[in-house]
Order: C-alpha cells, then sequence, then structure tokens
C-alpha cells in the first residue's frame, strides 16, 4: 500500500509541475492571418487612364477636377487582361478606365503594374446614378367624382 501510495504522489507531482510551469509561461501572440494594409506589397488600383506609354501609366482616382494623377511603372512582366481573358498594351486607351494590382516601389520610383485589366466599368458616382421617380399619389375615382358633384 505504501508503494501505491508514494506512486500517486510522485504523479500527482508530476502533473501539477507541469501545470504551475505552463500557466508561468508568457502567451505568444496568435499568428496574424494576413499582413495588416500597410505590410502588404501589393495592392489594388482603379482609376481613369490620362496618359500612357511603353513605360508608364498615369490614372486619376475620379472624374473631379480636385482628382489627382497618379503613375506607375509598366514593364515587360506586366499581365494585360480584359475581364478573364488576355489582352494587350494596344487595348489600353486615354479616357478609359482601368483597374488591377500594384506592387509597391521598394526604393526610388513608381509602384509597379503588375497586371492592367483594360475591360473595367466606371463604378457610377452618386449623382450619376439613376433615381427613381417619385410614385404620385392619384386620388381614387370616387373621391374625384365627389369632388366634382359638390361643386
Amino acid at each position: 500500500m505504501n508503494a501505491k501510495l508514494l506512486f500517486l504522489i510522485a504523479v500527482f507531482t508530476s502533473f501539477a509541475t507541469q501545470l504551475v510551469h505552463s500557466a508561468d509561461a508568457p502567451k505568444k501572440a496568435p499568428a496574424k492571418k494576413s499582413e495588416s494594409k500597410a505590410d502588404q506589397s501589393t495592392y489594388p488600383f482603379y482609376g481613369k487612364v490620362t496618359a500612357i506609354t511603353s513605360r508608364t501609366l498615369t490614372i486619376v482616382r475620379g472624374e473631379s477636377a480636385e482628382a489627382a494623377e497618379t503613375k506607375f511603372s509598366l514593364n515587360a512582366a506586366t499581365e494585360y487582361v480584359n475581364g478573364d481573358k488576355p489582352s494587350s498594351f494596344e487595348a489600353v486607351k486615354v479616357g478609359s478606365w482601368v483597374g488591377g494590382a500594384i506592387k509597391k516601389a521598394t526604393g526610388e520610383g513608381n509602384d509597379t503594374v503588375l497586371k492592367l485589366n483594360v475591360g473595367v466599368k466606371q463604378k457610377a458616382a452618386e449623382k450619376d446614378k439613376p433615381k427613381s421617380p417619385a410614385k404620385k399619389k392619384e386620388e381614387p375615382k370616387k373621391k374625384a367624382d365627389a369632388k366634382k358633384k359638390s361643386e
């Protein structure tokens, strides 16, 4: 019986020691599922083409006169698409709306276009969205007829 008691005390002490050490250990921060926006090296873009050369793409991000122009670099690795279909540099026209993915520049210079989608439709501005016509309440015929008879 003494051997069994000593064995149980040893097992209990072993578990108690492990629990104490695990409670004192600093907890690690959970791993982030995705990088924060500030740490991302690529990001999407959307805008209207104001100028394009074989090496640069200049866009504005809106129709307003205050919209700032942004320049991006183009290179041989830039992928041109029109929706799901392949496209080419020649399909990009001044005045057309484009979107795609950009890689941030690591030093001096412009961010680089990784993928350029030339088949993008312009997002409708709030003032350009068609408004549903206001429904005019019509008086029921019976009330209108009753008014005419009483006059």
